[in-house]
């Protein structure tokens, strides 16, 4: 006798894309830490719906080397299961030619980059490009307007992304576009250097549409900054971000827990203490059946002998993309069954006709 069962109970993913948290930490210097541009973008993200916590090791005038040399940044890489990281280097740092960006930048990105991969080995890791200063860095000829300076910065940003290959959120090109498509709007503080309540709402209107791949407009601003330029920077950087996703790479990245879950499903046939599972769930390869008696099995479409009766918890594990679902079904399974349909049937009685 073959009776498909009916569950009792069941329990859906511990993760999803809708109530997950998106943990993001950004590692920088002044560019990061002025107007707390973090929770700007944690605030922006969260006004469109988003579950995002920001946080940042960011201290002023830091290269990506002196970054390394502190125990504080690594502290903060090891605090928390980072989804997002964000590397940010000293402008100046990345504005030189490629030869010393190779020999004194790169060689310590790789540092950090291995330390967020051995204790977030499913982090995306992305590089916050900056952007020049207002009249350029006067002491250095090469840098000496902003023209010269944010294309050398731009350039050195591409260079690391081509070693690495990882995306660049490129905050300089917004911040370049806004510059002249809107000169009315001012991005800098008196020093003409670091950015002022706009300008940090670029970065968080850049990173916002780099990681979600989507708009920022809609969003909402911190209210020192004017709402005569909020929807200016929002649709720059929309058009920036999202007409140019494979210049950047942006294409190539997607964090998995932005993804849409699988849907979980699978059927128990069982004979008495026997039973038979069929997997429904689709384009998931990667998978672990536990059967609630201490049996567990890897296959697509496992059988399983109960040796006692009794009622269990059948559950399947999926692993897809650094993350984990579950679905749990409950069963009750019998030997007594067996022994009762296993007497012998009564004789028939004679009818007395020969």
């Amino acid at each position: 006798m073959k009776r498909i069962l009916s569950f009792l109970a069941f329990l859906i993913c511990i993760q999803t894309a809708h109530t997950q948290q998106l943990n993001v930490v950004f590692i920088g210097n002044s560019y990061t830490h002025y107007n707390n541009m973090p929770k700007i973008f944690e605030h922006l993200a969260k006004s469109k719906g988003k579950n995002v916590y920001a946080d940042s090791i960011a201290v002023s005038g830091s290269t990506l080397k002196e970054h390394t040399e502190r125990q504080s940044t690594f502290k903060k890489i090891k605090s928390r299961k980072w989804d997002v990281v964000f590397i940010q280097g000293f402008s100046r740092e990345l504005a030189q030619d490629s030869a010393t960006v190779a020999t004194e930048t790169i060689p310590y990105a790789r540092i950090l980059i291995d330390s967020i991969q051995r204790y977030n080995p499913c982090a995306s890791i992305y590089f916050y490009m900056t952007w020049g200063y207002a009249d350029g860095y006067e002491l250095e000829e090469r840098n000496n307007t902003y023209e010269k300076m944010q294309e050398n910065v731009k350039r050195g940003y591409f260079q690391m992304s081509r070693v690495f290959k990882f995306p660049i959120a490129p905050v300089g090109m917004v911040w370049q576009q806004v510059r002249e498509l809107h000169p009315e709007i001012n991005l800098y503080v008196p020093d003409k250097e670091h950015p002022n309540p706009s300008g940090s709402f670029i970065a968080a209107c850049t990173f916002y549409a780099s990681v979600f791949k989507e708009s920022p407009s809609g969003g909402t601003a911190p209210e020192r900054v004017s709402l005569s330029v909020v929807s200016p920077i929002e649709r720059v950087a929309e058009k920036v971000v999202l007409n140019n996703m494979a210049i950047y790479n942006l294409d190539t990245i997607q964090h998995p827990a932005l993804e849409i879950p699988p849907v979980l499903n699978f059927n128990i046939a069982e004979v008495w203490t026997n039973i038979t599972i069929t997997n429904k769930t689709k384009n998931c390869p990667d998978i672990k059946w536990d059967f609630g008696d201490g049996g567990t099995s890897r296959k697509a479409n496992p059988k399983h002998y109960y040796k006692k009766s009794g009622t269990y918890t059948v559950t399947l594990n999926v692993y897809k993309n650094c993350q984990h679902y579950i679905l749990k079904k409950r069963i009750t399974v019998s030997k007594e069954d067996k022994y009762a349909t296993s007497k012998p049937k009564p004789k028939k009685k004679p009818t007395g006709k020969k």
